[in-house]
């Protein structure tokens, strides 16, 4: 009879074994008692690679009845010593292991957590293996070791010399015909064939190409040895032993000393090799040999070697994106299909994956700054989810605000009239219409539409009045196009800044053209409901049609620009530009005939034919040192006026010969230039710096470059010091040469101007003179704040800063200055109108 202990304890083994999940058990069973399938490396040993070695290898990896992969693994290894494949496979594989991954239920629900336990070393390793199996073909992975918390540790790749894929075995010794299976038994949940019994890989369809290279290096070598000083003769007339022998000892020393002594009419002659040139031979097949291990591996000849250009670019990214998404599916198939069930039985940590897939984060992952940044592009068109946006940033979103509106009023509902305030401040920067500050932005294309068909047909707006949504829409498209192709420094660089101001002239001048149809089209529509229905229409051929040819050129200009910039860097090396086309029959004739003409950089011809030359044009610039092409070879091509310029050097994408500014009436034109810039102040703010104190002071995109530095270190003084953000605003100015105030605090539109004494400058040789001129100027502009800066007056004047301000904001003058800010080297003061007022200068003391 069994004793009781043992009955209650076998009992309880066989309850707690029942609860347990058979997944766990098994993973910890083999944890404890088992081990891994024995195999013995092999040294690795680089020998010089040949024809025969690599048929040898093929015959023996592809023997029907005795397939071994030794010698062939050897041979890949020999291969892969190249630097050239070895970078353009990393290539492929690195893009996988840099792409983003969820791992999602059935339901598509992210669990972030499964998806963290693949964020580790051995995930890097087991991507390269899988994808690695493009390369080298048959690949086995064993996955057997796990840490104490039973997490998989280590990825490991069986050597091809130590298994039979045929025979789905892995033997200890290279050449034994018995082994344990990997397919079958014990071993079958740890190990992973990738690919197929007899798959070669891509280095099979390569090793031609790679060994041509290797055996082309080392005629190189041996041309060198031979070659490198040319073949060095002597003429003599002595025919005596004893001289040809002195003259034989001075020719063999005469590579190391580089002189001899002659006699009579002797003289050393140096042959000239026949003008062979070996380097340039060997360079050209190096260079074959690369651009075709490219094209097999990536699609395309390009590499970091070469210099990039924005056509050629644009198409080899196409092409090796094709590839890339190909591996991406491969290892998502194998992980989804074999990997995870494999993890699932290896431990309980992973059980989940029994229910869960891998799939590729297609997305591109913003950061907090991109995602911010986003969201105020954006928020001018599109309603964001508020849960979602204070997720993602962490901001304690409490409200919405309303649009803001310029000059701190709404205009009042009035039409416009020249010269007529807006809320009682006489100065009105520019002449634009009401229609600007009434209706808020509308969010889609469609309600934008319907507004302004509205307006139109009830007499209420005219072209040259501009629409708000539709200059800031068409804007918005071409600004994220241009930003897209000329990258990080577009918001920095001055020449950026002047194709932001050419794009919102030509944003406006669209609109006119747009309006002028639209006001045209209501003569001939009936009735207000037809009308609207064709306005959309209209719209719609502007859009998808037009805007996006549009688009499509300022990406174009912009990659140019930038280009242009390498181009001027580069000239001391690359001297030359060879203008480039698609070689096909969509070239257009005048371009086609450019086609090769090589010009200097800073020749004039590349004045009017820099590329785009038209909407759509596909040319691009070559750098290089090949011949000029002489002038009597150069054709004249008749570029349209509008394509006839060179954007790089003038930062305009957009010619004043396009077809939408010539389209605004000559009577017009300054009332629709005045509403261009107009724009400036409701168009986004790309840039901001945190100060000291932790506020922040926002760059618009229009800032002015001369003074933008000035206007950092003042905004950032006044920030800290009334803790608040401060805003550059955009510079512009009316055809009047009026310009706006460049300061808003605590909003873009709470206005203020900057003024600095310099007794350097004329304006500021009397201070007296200085301060009437500073408070009225910002008062004529609409100025709540008036900033001064006298950090350079002398202590005098600072002193009778309360009687020149007295003077200056009694009742009945500058009554729109509500605050004079003071700064004084590094310190800010703040004094308010009621204050000056009431005599008390208390805040000032400090300074006087």
């Amino acid at each position: 009879m069994n004793n009781p202990l043992t009955q209650i304890s076998n009992a309880l083994e066989r309850y707690i074994l029942s609860k347990a999940k058979p997944g766990n058990v098994f993973a910890e069973y083999y944890s404890r008692t088992r081990s891994r399938a024995e195999f013995k490396r092999q040294s690795t040993s680089y020998n010089a690679k040949e024809i025969k070695d690599w048929k040898l290898a093929i015959m023996s990896a592809t023997d029907p009845d005795n397939p071994r992969r030794g010698d062939l693994m050897r041979f890949y290894q020999s291969l892969r010593l190249d630097n050239h494949l070895s970078s353009v496979i990393d290539t492929r594989i690195l893009r996988v292991q840099r792409s983003s991954f969820k791992v999602v239920n059935a339901n598509g629900e992210n669990n972030n957590q499964l998806r963290e336990l693949l964020e580790r070393p051995w995930f890097e390793d087991l991507v390269r293996y899988v994808v690695g199996k493009t390369f080298n073909g048959t690949t086995l992975i064993e996955m057997f070791d796990t840490n104490n918390s039973g997490e998989l540790i280590r990825v490991t790749e069986i050597p091809q010399s130590n298994f039979i894929a045929t025979k789905g075995i892995i033997i200890k010794e290279e050449w034994d015909h018995d082994g344990v299976s990997y397919r079958n038994g014990v071993y079958a949940d740890y190990y992973l064939q990738i690919g197929n019994d007899y798959e070669l890989g891509m280095l099979n369809e390569l090793a031609m190409i790679i060994l041509a290279k290797k055996l082309g290096l080392g005629s190189w070598m041996s041309y060198i040895e031979k070659f490198g000083i040319p073949p060095i003769f002597v003429v003599t007339e002595r025919m005596d032993d004893t001289r040809l022998n002195e003259l034989f000892e001075m020719l063999k020393d005469f590579r190391s000393n580089h002189f001899g002594i002659l006699q009579g009419n002797e003289k050393v002659e140096i042959s000239n090799n026949n003008n062979m040139d070996g380097y340039q031979s060997f360079k050209s097949l190096n260079e074959f040999a690369d651009n075709q291990i490219s094209k097999r591996v990536l699609g395309g000849t390009a590499s970091t070697d070469e210099k990039s250009f924005t056509g050629a670019a644009l198409v080899q990214e196409r092409v090796a994106q094709d590839r890339y998404e190909a591996d991406k599916l491969l290892f998502k198939y194998y992980f989804n299909t074999h990997i995870r069930q494999r993890l699932v039985k290896l431990s309980g940590i992973y059980a989940d994956f029994a229910t869960h897939t891998l799939t590729w984060d297609n997305q591109e992952t913003l950061s907090i700054d991109k995602y911010i940044d986003g969201v105020q592009k954006l928020s001018s068109f599109y309603d964001f989810d508020i849960e979602e946006v204070k997720n993602r940033t962490g901001l304690p979103i409490t409200a919405v605000k309303q649009p803001l509106l310029p000059m701190g009023g709404d205009g009042g509902g009035q039409k416009k009239k020249p010269n007529v305030s807006l809320n009682g401040i006489k100065y009105v920067p520019f002449t634009v219409g009401a229609s600007h500050f009434v209706a808020p932005f509308a969010a889609t294309w469609d309600a934008a539409i319907e507004r302004l068909a509205n307006q139109i047909f009830n007499g209420e707006i005219n072209p040259h009045d501009l629409d708000r949504d539709l200059v800031l829409k068409n804007y918005a498209a071409l600004n994220e196009a241009a930003a897209r192709a000329y990258g990080k420094k577009y918001y920095e660089d001055d020449i950026a800044r002047k194709m932001r101001d050419n794009m919102m002239r030509f944003a406006g001048a669209k609109a006119h053209n747009l309006m002028q149809q639209l006001t045209e089209l209501r003569s001939i529509s009936g009735t207000k409901e037809n009308f609207i229905e064709k306005a959309k229409q209209t719209v719609n051929l502007h859009n998808e049609t037009w805007l996006n040819t549009e688009r499509q050129f300022v990406g174009r200009s912009a990659a140019v620009i930038l280009d242009w910039q390498q181009f001027q860097k580069d000239k001391d090396i690359y001297p030359n530009l060879t203008f480039r086309t698609m070689l096909d029959d969509s070239v257009r004739d005048e371009h086609a005939i450019l086609e090769g003409i090589t010009k200097p950089v800073d020749d004039f011809f590349w004045v009017t034919n820099t590329p785009p030359l038209g909407w759509k044009c596909r040319c691009w610039l070559e750098q290089t040192i090949a011949t000029v092409t002489p002038e009597n070879d150069t054709p004249t091509v008749n570029i349209a006026p509008e394509f006839a310029h060179n954007p790089a050097t003038s930062g305009e994408i957009f010619s004043k010969f396009n077809n939408y500014h010539q389209s605004i009436p000559q009577n017009r034109r300054n009332e629709a230039e005045d509403n261009m810039q107009a724009m400036k102040q409701f168009a986004p703010y790309h840039r901001s710096i945190e100060t000291a104190g932790n506020n922040k002071v926002f760059i618009s995109d229009f800032s002015d470059p001369s003074d933008l530095s000035d206007n950092v270190k003042a905004a950032k003084k006044i920030a800290d010091a009334i803790n608040k953000n401060v805003y550059i605003r955009p510079h512009s100015f009316s055809s009047n040469g009026q310009k706006n105030p460049e300061l808003g605090i605590a909003t873009p539109n709470k206005l203020g101007d900057l003024k600095t004494f310099d007794p350097e400058t004329k304006k500021s040789k009397n201070f007296d003179g200085f301060m009437q001129n500073a408070l009225k100027d910002c008062n004529r502009k609409g100025c709540q704040y008036a900033i001064i800066d006298v950090t350079k007056a002398p202590d005098n004047f600072v002193r009778d800063l309360p009687r020149r301000l007295s003077g200056s904001l009694n009742t009945g003058r500058n009554k729109n200055i509500q605050q004079v800010i003071i700064i004084k080297d590094n310190s800010v003061y703040k004094i308010s109108r009621k204050q000056v007022g009431q005599k008390d200068f208390t805040t000032l003391n400090d300074i006087i």
